[in-house]
This record gives C-alpha cells, sequence and structure tokens, in this order.
C-alpha cells in the first residue's frame, strides 16, 4: 500500500529544485577491463565481476535519481519523489552514495518528512527505514515512537520506546503500558 501526501499549497512555491542526475555511468567495455588484466584467470574473473555488478550498481542509482527528477518535474507527490531519492541512494555504490545521500536530505528536509532514518545492518548493508513517514508540520511529533518488546534476556526492562526519526531506544520501562504513557506524554496531541 502506497502512502501519497499531499504538499501543503503554501510550500509548493518556495520547493528547491532537484539539481540534474550526473551524466549515465558509463558500462566496462573490453577496453575498459583490458588494463585490469594480471594473467590470473581467478583474479580476471572476480575483476570482471565486480566491475560488473558496479556498473549495475551505478545505472540502477541513476535510473532512480532521473526518476525523481521526472517526478519532481511532473508534479508528483512529495512522497513519491522522496522515494524514488531512497531507492537511488540505497542502489548507489559506496563512493557515489553521498551525493545521493545530500539529494534525499535536501529533498526530506526542504518537505519536512521525517520518520525516516539510514541504519547499517549486522551484515554492514547500508539500510534506509521508512515505515512510518511523517509529512505535514501539523502532526507535530505523534507517531514518532513506538514500544518494542526486547526478549526476556534483557530484562528487568524489555519494553524499549524506539524513536523513529533516529531508530534509537529513547526509553526503557519493565511494562508496556508504562512504556505507552512514556509515549503519550513525550509525543503532543497536535489539536
Amino acid at each position: 500500500m502506497t502512502e501519497t501526501l499531499p504538499v501543503p499549497p503554501a510550500h509548493k512555491a518556495a520547493l528547491p529544485l532537484l539539481p540534474d542526475p550526473p551524466a549515465r555511468p558509463a558500462y566496462p567495455t573490453g577496453d575498459t577491463l583490458r588494463p585490469l588484466l594480471t594473467g590470473d584467470a581467478n583474479r580476471d574473473l572476480r575483476t570482471a565481476f565486480r566491475l560488473h555488478d558496479d556498473a549495475k550498481a551505478r545505472q540502477a542509482a541513476h535510473d532512480h535519481a532521473v526518476q525523481a527528477t521526472v517526478l519532481h518535474a511532473t508534479g508528483a507527490p512529495a512522497l513519491d519523489v522522496f522515494r524514488a531519492l531512497v531507492a537511488a541512494e540505497l542502489a548507489a555504490p559506496d563512493d557515489t552514495r553521498p551525493w545521493h545521500a545530500a539529494r534525499l536530505d535536501t529533498w526530506a528536509a526542504a518537505h519536512g518528512i521525517r520518520g525516516w532514518h539510514r541504519y547499517t545492518d549486522h551484515h554492514s548493508e547500508h539500510h534506509i527505514a521508512t515505515d512510518r513517514l511523517r509529512l505535514l508540520a501539523e502532526d507535530g511529533d505523534h507517531g514518532r515512537h513506538y514500544v518494542h518488546t526486547a526478549t526476556h534476556t534483557h530484562r528487568p526492562l524489555n519494553h524499549w520506546v524506539v524513536d523513529r526519526d533516529t531508530g534509537r531506544t529513547v526509553y526503557r520501562s519493565h511494562s508496556g503500558s508504562i512504556a505507552h504513557q512514556w509515549i503519550t506524554a513525550h509525543e503532543k496531541d497536535p489539536s
């Protein structure tokens, strides 16, 4: 299920333009591979596959970046552009990821999109959590926190309040109801 929230009309005039993505990345060819060949078949094969995978990642990131630019130019909802920017950053190789991350940060800040964060999993893979996005400033912090019940090995404080904007645990309690009370006290109702 996709969530599309409209951009408030007051913000449409002040929205920054997305910078155009760089030129389409080049795919490695025999001419680019020849100087890297060592004569060791195993090493050369690994080099060729590494360059192939890297080129595919660069191409995917470029395609998502172009999609975000096209969505923005056609007036698509802010969250659709945001999702294309997220996909571009996730697909990008390590050396081009900062450019895509800066583009995503700029877009999210300009639209006030909150409820997402970057993290690295246990395999050292880069991820972006976007499960509870908040767009409108009127929403305040409503929906920012959730309760996670940890395993019994984390007793006595095994009910954790997690901040969706940072992915970090901000409060621990021995009771789920106390954790929910903490959330209620810290997420002021916007009405």
